[in-house]
């Protein structure tokens, strides 16, 4: 039996968790798997709690991929990546995507998410995603 899925997950890491996830679906009989984090995408490994800490930023999928396109660039470039009208994030969104086999990808934009939680900005943390103290 085929069947559509759709995973809403926290958010994505590393996507150690969610490629292997996926394959077992595909291997379960899915035809697609859509992906929908509740958050945007991590940028910056968390100083704060254990979630998303890790020995290096390139333990994040979204680091991977900024390096990858960018380069020696690469640490120029995350406010771009971090921006969720700009082409660069489009194509990294694209790239994760195609990485972990995924039908589509969309992430929950930042200004998005504060918008719907209704506690200020300048109450919440928000380092993971847009570098911001």
């Amino acid at each position: 039996m085929l069947f559509r899925s759709l995973l809403i997950d926290d958010s994505i890491v590393r996507g150690t968790q969610l490629r292997e996830t996926t394959e077992f679906l595909y291997n379960s009989g899915a035809k697609e798997v859509h992906i929908r984090p509740a958050c945007p995408p991590i940028m910056f490994g968390c100083k704060y709690l254990n979630f998303s800490r890790s020995t290096s930023e390139l333990d994040l999928i979204a680091r991977r991929v900024i390096l990858r396109r960018e380069g020696e660039n690469a640490e120029k470039m995350l406010s771009d990546y971090a921006d969720p009208t700009s082409t660069n994030y489009s194509e990294m969104i694209e790239e994760i995507r195609r990485e972990l086999n995924f039908t589509s990808l969309r992430y929950h934009r930042l200004d998005d998410m504060l918008d719907s939680i209704g506690i200020a900005p300048c109450k919440l943390c928000t380092y993971c995603w847009n570098g911001k103290e």
